[in-house]
């Protein structure tokens, strides 16, 4: 499980790590909003423990971020104890929602009981099209498509956060990683075969901005 923990303490987000890496967990760390935002959107977590105090912005705000562009279940942290923060914050679609002080082990156990929905998510479904995420292979019309490896991850990037529009550099980092010196036209004709292969409706161009999966195909 890759989990990014989000407080400006330090000695929460030391703890918090350690129990997650101790739980067999990758985590990563941040302590502002702007650092948590860029690990969001280079990093495929799955889960953000997010706490609501931060230096540079509101805790809710970037859950609402995350909310519009990704599937992430959410646990927030905060001091406030009120009914009222509580409904903001689930309002702003946290899944899950500790007051501090807490003991780590609550958060694990938290934690374990959102994953199984999303954890279970193997396959992605978009009209026709079928999407396996653990054999890494593709139905449409229940007929199987050759997909090289890099088209499959880039049409998997689209389809787990069809919301979102992606650029040429956000797929070249996230497939090629952040080193790599591709052309972007790379993506382009990876986006072309990926169409001759499933049809030019599911992968949608917003012209100026980059790709994104057409949601209509699932009406």
């Amino acid at each position: 499980m890759r989990v990014l923990i989000v407080d400006d303490e330090e000695k929460i987000t030391n703890v918090l790590a350690s129990y997650f890496e101790e739980n067999g967990d990758h985590t990563w760390v941040a302590h502002t909003g702007e650092s948590a935002i860029h690990f969001i959107d280079q990093i495929p977590f799955d889960l953000l423990i997010l706490d609501l105090m931060l230096p540079d912005m509101a805790g809710e705000d970037i859950c609402q971020y995350v909310k519009l562009n990704y599937d992430i279940p959410v646990i927030m942290l905060t001091a406030k104890i009120s009914i009222d923060e509580k409904v903001k914050g689930f309002k702003m679609g946290a899944d899950d929602y500790v007051v501090k002080p807490f003991h780590p082990k609550e958060i694990l156990i938290r934690a374990e009981r959102l994953l199984p929905d999303s954890q279970k998510k193997q396959m992605i479904r978009l009209g026709q099209l079928q999407l396996y995420r653990d054999e890494r292979k593709g139905l449409i019309n229940h007929r199987s498509i050759q997909f090289t490896p890099h088209e499959f991850s880039l049409l998997l990037l689209l389809a787990e956060n069809p919301k979102k529009v992606f650029s040429r550099d956000d797929i070249i980092t996230k497939i090629f990683g952040l080193d790599s010196d591709i052309n972007l036209r790379i993506v382009d004709q990876h986006i072309k075969n990926i169409r001759k292969k499933i049809g030019g409706d599911y992968i949608q161009t917003v012209f100026g901005l980059g790709y994104k999966i057409n949601e209509k195909v699932n009406e």
